[in-house]
């Protein structure tokens, strides 16, 4: 069929049409090019691997401690003696079949039992009574109102059925039961001091026999107060009673060693000028011990009619303190450090003066407390310890400007 001239034009004007709504609908050109996004590196694959399971993350690794046995505590281990150390020292710390009170060996049973402080009275008629001392461990003595001493006693190693007399608490056994981990018996204490002992942490080793009368008994021979003694089982009975009767932690840090350290000058007494019952000790070579004396006679354990005696007379300076308790009476008989029956106060703690007297020789040196339950050292110039002989102890704790001399 031949075309129709006057369509033609109307036909290519149809055409443009259909051509311009292609290229207005994208089918006829291409929008600009974007760059092609670069794709991110994956290790090794080009798809994630599967996830395996790893441990949540740490910081620097911290050394696993050895473990300990879960049945029953282990104690925690002592440091061992470095090759230098002397071989004739013997230090409790690092051998528990050690008495850290006497350096003596003894058996297991005996040294895990608690120890036992008991005051007893030193006064003049006292003295004529006293009984036990010689079984003690170590005996404290020290200063008290109207310029008398008492004596604090220390049980462990040995029993006694007889000791006394005993007499009421004083300042000083705020610390010296601290210092021994001992249970403290006594007959009684004035309010301030008691309220002192039993507001401490002391309240649960203290058996006082103003409220546990039966742990005591009274020589009815004699009148009191002179005459209330103990039994050291039957108070030890009273102890365990109460689950007392534990292992003893002492925050003492003595050392000892049978043969004498270097060091020693020759000393055959020791005078110790208290006021009343001014005490001597002569050196005995034959049985390589102290005997004492007190107000100028040999002062004798009435239990046994031995003389007393010890391996060690240890001479503890200290700062001494007259307090505002009244320990007679109900008003004070004097001001300042001047009030006779006011109550002293020996200040243990801290350092101080020290002089050790063993084997016919004496040794100088400080005594050193840091705090309330820091360990209790005997050390010499250079802050070595002073080791004792194996054996018991005397404790002479006196004011620092009282001379004590040796000759």
């Amino acid at each position: 069929m031949k075309a129709n001239p006057r369509l033609i034009p109307l036909l290519c004007a149809a055409v443009l049409l259909v051509v311009l709504a292609l290229a207005a609908s994208g089918c006829g050109s291409q929008p600009a090019a974007t760059p092609t996004p670069t794709k991110t590196p994956v290790p090794e694959a080009t798809t994630p691997p599967t996830p395996t399971p790893t441990p949540p993350p740490t910081n620097t690794p911290v050394p696993t401690p050895t473990p300990v046995g879960t049945d029953t505590p282990t104690p925690v281990p002592t440091p061992t003696p470095t090759a230098t150390a002397d071989p004739n020292v013997i230090n409790p710390a690092l051998d528990p079949g050690v008495s850290p009170f006497t350096g003596e060996r003894l058996d297991p049973t005996v040294l895990q039992r608690r120890p036992l402080a008991i005051k007893i009275s030193n006064d003049e008629i006292a003295h004529q009574r006293q009984a036990g001392l010689n079984k003690a461990d170590i005996v404290v003595e020290s200063r008290v109102e109207y310029n008398y001493t008492r004596f604090t006693s220390l049980f462990q190693s040995q029993d006694a059925p007889r000791v006394g007399t005993i007499r009421s608490a004083r300042l000083i056994d705020r610390d010296l039961p601290v210092i021994f981990d001992a249970v403290l018996g006594f007959s009684g204490a004035v309010k301030d001091v008691r309220d002192q002992l039993y507001n401490s942490d002391l309240k649960d080793q203290i058996i006082e026999q103003a409220l546990n009368g039966p742990s005591y008994f009274r020589d009815t021979t004699w009148g009191p107060p002179n005459n209330l003694f103990v039994d050291t089982s039957v108070l030890r009975r009273t102890a365990a009673s109460r689950g007392w009767n534990t292992p003893p932690k002492p925050t003492l840090k003595t050392v000892f060693s049978q043969a004498a350290p270097a060091g020693g000058k020759p000393a055959a007494a020791v005078n110790i000028p208290y006021p009343v019952l001014p005490v001597r000790w002569q050196y005995d070579a034959g049985s390589g011990r102290w005997l004492r004396w007190a107000g100028g006679s040999p002062h004798i354990d009435q239990a046994t009619g031995e003389q007393v005696n010890a391996v060690n007379v240890v001479v503890i300076g200290a700062n001494h303190v007259v307090t505002l308790i009244v320990e007679h009476g109900t008003d004070r008989l004097g001001e300042g450090q001047n009030c006779r029956n006011c109550s002293v106060e020996e200040q243990i703690w801290g350092e101080g003066p020290l002089k050790i007297f063993r084997d016919g020789q004496v040794f100088e040196g400080k005594w050193v407390r840091d705090e309330r339950n820091a360990p209790f050292r005997f050390v010499d110039a250079n802050g070595n310890d002073l080791p004792l002989k194996p054996g018991n102890s005397w404790w002479q704790v006196v004011p620092l400007d009282m001379k004590v001399t040796s000759n």
